[in-house]
């Protein structure tokens, strides 16, 4: 039981990270044209993990709260308010990790990439 629970949290870590990576996106076009590059594999300290687990956590939270909000709302344009407030915080969230909304998908891109940091975070998580 623990391990579907696990697993729900890791798909929910990978689906905010996705929303993470269109908020980086935007601020990336706004200051700058982007770059056309390849991902480059990374090496994703014991730290850096640690700080990914805590801004996933806090993410997860947030992502919680403000799911059940949205869901309370029928305004389209108050809709989209709570979205780009819950975005705000997500990307605060992994601020106050030490980690910045870069790091932060360049590790969840590690991780889905990589079963053996996959368990690492799991093992993380779980403590």
């Amino acid at each position: 039981m623990k391990l579907g629970n696990i697993t729900k949290i890791f798909a929910a870590a990978l689906a905010l990270t996705f929303g993470l990576a269109a908020v980086a996106q935007e601020a990336q076009q706004e200051g700058q044209a982007m770059q056309q590059q390849q991902p480059e594999t990374i090496d994703v300290s014991d730290q850096q993990l640690e700080q990914f687990a805590d801004a996933q956590t806090a993410i997860m939270g947030i992502q919680q709260d403000f799911s059940s909000r949205l869901q309370e709302v029928e305004d389209p344009e108050k809709a989209r308010d709570l979205q780009r407030q819950a975005n705000e915080e997500m990307t605060s969230a992994v601020e106050e990790t030490g980690l910045d909304v870069e790091s932060f998908n360049q590790i969840a891109m590690a991780i889905q990439n990589d079963p053996e940091l996959q368990q690492k975070l799991t093992e993380m998580i779980q403590q």
